[in-house]
């Protein structure tokens, strides 16, 4: 069990250690499920409860980092901010979460 542990901590030498911050994990979650369709700021804000300074924070991060783009769109008359999750978003996602799974199961 111990050695089994001491691999999958190893194996997480090849993600980004700038991704593993909760609400960061759950903004890829939230920007995956969707896709190519995004979410916008007021959508990302009302699921995840997290207040503007930090989810504004956090997406800065991630697009910085190439994981999600932005852009405007208008609805209902009013101009929105609209985030998508980028392939390399997609990708490290699908990394982090793979990696997490393993940990998960693996500790208990």
């Amino acid at each position: 069990m111990q050695n089994d542990i001491l691999s999958i901590l190893n194996e997480s030498e090849g993600l980004n250690a700038k991704v593993f911050s909760l609400v960061r994990l759950k903004l890829l979650a939230s920007l995956a499920a969707p896709g190519p369709d995004g979410a916008t700021y007021r959508e990302l804000k009302a699921a995840l409860d997290i207040n503007d300074g930090v989810l504004f924070a956090n997406l800065n991060v991630l697009r910085d980092m190439g994981y999600l783009t932005s852009g405007k769109i208008t609805s209902e008359g009013k101009e929105l901010e609209l985030y998508t999750i980028t392939p390399e978003g997609q990708d490290e996602w699908k990394r982090t979460r793979a990696w997490l799974c393993r940990f998960l199961r693996c500790g208990v």
